[in-house]
């Protein structure tokens, strides 16, 4: 089983902005900038990876390494590969993904991989074709 979901998200001042609000994380490269670029929030770069808070979806592990930073005006693509899967009851799938975000230079920011409890028929939705989502 070989399954990808992508998503592709820029970020702007705005979201750093809320991000800092619900977080606290007000570090100065996210709030003033490291020159005149404002640094994302690390949970605001995860947060463009598709299935990590969709419906369907409970998140058993997480391990990530962030590589590079990401700055508002970025624009990043996230891609999670379902690679295995477990059938866990008649309701349920376990399935281990791997993670990448990727800027538009083609830097990877973030890698990892997780392990996701999935409904079957999210599941057997993502096995029917590569969904590519937009933001």
């Amino acid at each position: 089983m070989s399954i990808t979901r992508t998503a592709t998200r820029v970020f702007t001042p705005e979201d750093i902005d809320a991000c800092a609000r619900l977080t606290g994380d007000m570090g100065s490269h996210h709030m003033i900038g490291l020159g005149d670029r404002r640094m994302t929030q690390g949970v605001l770069t995860l947060s463009a990876v598709p299935l990590l808070a969709e419906p369907g979806v409970h998140m058993r592990e997480l391990s990530f390494a962030f590589l590079a930073p990401v700055y508002a005006g970025d624009t990043v693509t996230a891609t999670v590969r379902l690679t295995e899967s477990e059938e866990l009851s008649d309701d349920l799938v376990l399935a281990t993904c791997e993670v990448s975000v990727v800027k538009g230079d083609g830097t990877t920011v973030l890698t990892g991989t997780g392990i996701a409890e999935l409904s079957r028929a999210l599941a057997g939705e993502l096995a029917t074709e590569t969904v590519t989502e937009g933001s």
